[in-house]
This record gives C-alpha cells, sequence and structure tokens, in this order.
C-alpha cells in the first residue's frame, strides 16, 4: 500500500505544479474522483474552477473530456448529444449522437451547473449517482471517473436542487490567490507547464481496484464514535431549531441536514483517504475531510469547520486522557507497581465494585494502537477473540479500554503521588504531547494541508488544554 502513497503523493505534486493554492481543492478532486463520487466547486469567476478539472483529467491514463457553461437557455442535446434523425426517421427510435459528449467523457466539468433546466438536472441524477444514461432503448454504462461542477452560487432553495446538490458528496470554496508572492507570480511570470507522466496516471482497471481495496480498510472505534457524535449533534440541534428552543449558546448556524445515505459515503471517501496514503485503517487526521462534506448554505461552514475541529480534539483526549479520575482531592495518587496476578497466569482489572481477570498472556499481547475484540465468561473471565464482538478492547497506559471506558489493572503499590497543580501540569503536557502525534499525523496525510493551517484545530486542542488547568481550581 506504500507505492500507492508514493504514487498519489507524485501525481498530487506533478498536477499542481504552477497552480498557485489550488493544493487542497486539487487533493479533493482526485480524492473524490478515486473514490466514485462527485466534487462542487464554488467561487468567484477566473479563481481557477475549470483549471482543477483540466487537471484532474491528467491523473487518468488516455482520459477525455466534456467542458460546458450552462445557461438557463441550455437544452439536453447540447449536454448529451442531438437526436440521431436518421435513427427517428428509419427505426422510429429516439436515440442520441452522443460521441464527444458527457456520456462518451470520462471527466466531466459543468460550470454555473444550478442554470440548467428540469431536463438536464433528472439526467443528471441518474448519470451522478449510477454512472448510467438512458439513449434511446439501451441503458449505457458510462466511462465517467469524475465530476466536477460549480458556480459562483448555491443552489437556490424551493426549486428542486436538492436532489441534484446532495449528489456531491464534497463542497469546496476556491478563494483568490492570497499570499503576495503567489499573486504576482501568477500575473507576471511564464505560467509553469503541467504535465504527468504516464506512469502516474491511473487507468479504469486500477481505479476499480482502488474502490474495491479500500472497502477492506477498517474503520477504528475512535472514527465510528467521531462520526456518530457529529450526526448526534446535528440531529439534536435541527430538532431544536425546529421546536423554537433558543440555541443561542451553539455555535451551529442553521444546523444542516446529513442523509443517512450521505454519512455512508463520507465514511467511504475516509477509506478511500486512507487507502491513498497506504493505510489499513482510517485514522483522525482523515476526518478533516468532514469539513467539506457537512454543510449546505456558505453560512454553515465556520460553524461546521469549528464542529468537526472541536470534535477530533475531544476524541484525541478521550481515547488518551482521563482527567476525570486522577482530579480527586487535593492530592492523587498513580499506581506504578506490577500488576497484581494472584495465581500467576491473570491480571486483575476492577469494574465497579466487581474485580475482573484478563490473562496476563492475553494483556501483554494486547496491541497498544489498535484494536482487539473481547468477551466475558461467567466467571468474571475477559477473553479476547478472533471474532466481532460488542466489547472493543484495546491496551493504555494504565490498563485497559473497553469500549473507550478506561479501567485499570490493580498494582501491587501506589508510589507516586503529587499535587492538584503537578498533576494539571503533567496532564497538559500529555495533550500537548497528544497535539504534537496528531499535528504529524496531518502532516504525513498527502491529502491535506500542513498543520498550521488548521486554525480552528489548533483552536480546539488549546480549548481543551485551557479547560484541564481551570478544572484543578
Amino acid at each position: 500500500m506504500n507505492n500507492i502513497r508514493e504514487r498519489v503523493k507524485q501525481l498530487l505534486a506533478s498536477m499542481g505544479r504552477g497552480a498557485f493554492e489550488r493544493d487542497e481543492a486539487i487533493s479533493l478532486a482526485l480524492l473524490t474522483a478515486l473514490g466514485g463520487e462527485s466534487i462542487f466547486l464554488l467561487g468567484l469567476p477566473g479563481v481557477g474552477k475549470s483549471m482543477i478539472a483540466r487537471r484532474l483529467k491528467m491523473a487518468f491514463k488516455d482520459a477525455t473530456s466534456f467542458e460546458y457553461l450552462m445557461s438557463r437557455f441550455s437544452t439536453p442535446d447540447e449536454i448529451f448529444g442531438p437526436v440521431s434523425i436518421s435513427k427517428l426517421k428509419d427505426s422510429d427510435t429516439y436515440e442520441r449522437v452522443i460521441d464527444g459528449y458527457l456520456p462518451t467523457a470520462d471527466v466531466v466539468f459543468l460550470d454555473e451547473i444550478w442554470k440548467a433546466g428540469p431536463a438536464i438536472q433528472n439526467s443528471l441524477l441518474t448519470v451522478l449517482n449510477e454512472k448510467i444514461f438512458r439513449n434511446g432503448k439501451q441503458d449505457l454504462k458510462l466511462p465517467l471517473k469524475a465530476v466536477i461542477s460549480a458556480s459562483n452560487e448555491l443552489p437556490a432553495e424551493g426549486e428542486g436542487l436538492e436532489a441534484l446538490w446532495d449528489r456531491f458528496i464534497v463542497r469546496y470554496v476556491v478563494k483568490p490567490i492570497e499570499n503576495k508572492t503567489n499573486f504576482l507570480s501568477l500575473v507576471i511570470d511564464q505560467p509553469e507547464e503541467c504535465e504527468v507522466p504516464e506512469e502516474l496516471q491511473f487507468s479504469a482497471d486500477e481505479l476499480r481496484e482502488i474502490k474495491a481495496e479500500a472497502m477492506n480498510v477498517k474503520v477504528p472505534i475512535e472514527v465510528s464514535e467521531l462520526v456518530f457524535s457529529i450526526r448526534k449533534l446535528l440531529i439534536e440541534e435541527k430538532k431544536k431549531q425546529e421546536d423554537n428552543v433558543d440555541v443561542n449558546n451553539c455555535d451551529l448556524v442553521d444546523p444542516p441536514y446529513v442523509s443517512d445515505r450521505r454519512w455512508k459515503k463520507i465514511v467511504g471517501l475516509l477509506r478511500v483517504s486512507a487507502y491513498l496514503n497506504g493505510r489499513e485503517a482510517v485514522d483522525l487526521s482523515d476526518c478533516l475531510i468532514l469539513n467539506h462534506t457537512l454543510w449546505d448554505k456558505d453560512e454553515q461552514i465556520l460553524s461546521v469547520t469549528k464542529l468537526v475541529a472541536q470534535a477530533i480534539a475531544d476524541m484525541v483526549k478521550r481515547h488518551n486522557v482521563d482527567i476525570a479520575e486522577e482530579l480527586t482531592g487535593k492530592r492523587y495518587t498513580k499506581p506504578l507497581g506490577d500488576p497484581i496476578c494472584p495465581d500467576g497466569k491473570n491480571y486483575i482489572f476492577v469494574v465497579g465494585d466487581e474485580e475482573m481477570l484478563i490473562s496476563k498472556e492475553a494483556y501483554e499481547h494486547l496491541p497498544t494502537s489498535s484494536n482487539a475484540n473481547g468477551m466475558m465468561t461467567d466467571d468474571n473471565q475477559l477473553l479476547i477473540v478472533d471474532f466481532p464482538t460488542s466489547l472493543v478492547v484495546q491496551k493504555t497506559m494504565d490498563g485497559l479500554s473497553i469500549n473507550s471506558y478506561s479501567y485499570p489493572l490493580k498494582r501491587g503499590t501506589k508510589v507516586r503521588t503529587g499535587s492538584v497543580t503537578d498533576m494539571l501540569n503533567n496532564v497538559t503536557k500529555r495533550m500537548d504531547n497528544l497535539e504534537s502525534i496528531f499535528s504529524g499525523m496531518v502532516e504525513e496525510n498527502i491529502l491535506l494541508l500542513p498543520y498550521s493551517r488548521y486554525v480552528y484545530m489548533r483552536r480546539a486542542f488549546t480549548d481543551i488544554k485551557d479547560t484541564l488547568r481551570r478544572k484543578g481550581h
């Protein structure tokens, strides 16, 4: 899988050559194409939306493209091809001449898409969802690899555009160039040629293989919990709004509705992201892609970005720092002795008032960076098994985590003591270390920007550390 990572990394570098401040847009366009989904670009005229589509075409071998600027007067003939007069005359068949039009293209760019009429929109629904076009009496399987739509506005409400809008899993805002050096290079220097070596381009067979292999990528417990927690919050805030409950304390602006079908496709993209990064499991860095999948209106973008950042930071803390158990009294003790093993075979961990057992051998072989499956026996023994169960087990610093709740092993001595202030400083240092680990994951993710660019992600970690400090007073 590392081969695919290096290949995609080189491909993105080639596609982004001379495209100032468009790395993220090109990465997301490639991700959606390799994941079998579509992307919508929102931006003013002249910011490079069509250029992104042309660069995307270079990712595929022998690819053909189709571009069209929609208007209220556009007809299906201009998009899908004119009706064949000879077919209509000779065999009374309503069939289009599709060569050179959308049904024969690998990469399609539709500008000002919301100006298309209902006849075009209805045909696009099937094209986007099933990659099928009905031509006469035949259902044609399209060679379509990517659809990029664009506009300088979002779809108007109440005009029946919701179904088409929902088909675009990724929505991205393309802004004018901000950096002075980049801007002057664009307007003064000769444009840099963009060429993609053939060995980096993907064939149709390779594209099918990527989609199939990505389905085998694991979704660990912290990612699934993150997705569910965001979904739950969006549903709850939407209900409050519909019930006219005061939501002034919530940062969410007009919480967006995200369908279950859309969530499934989003998680599919997370799997593809992990696969392209050469990993066998999704990690929390992939979840930054959620910034571009959950909003419906431009006024929701900022609140969604903050929500995703906070949810990721909370999940990092939840699975690594248990502050609540340590904040008990003015002084604290921490067990540092060897785990108690009275029979020489089993360690003891405590759940409520009960003592549970896990075999010493099983515990010592538990992975620390991935999950295992467990089941309880009638005699309070936790067994580690090879098949999926309702208990997700992971080794922690002091014991083990079961379904994300920490349980320490009983130990022979408690020797480490200190003040609450000392403990808070230690926890803050742990959070600093965890943020450093997460930022490293982001830097390693070839589809993301450098960690320094995720302002609200960094703020979310700062807020958590401030909260931990306040708990000590």
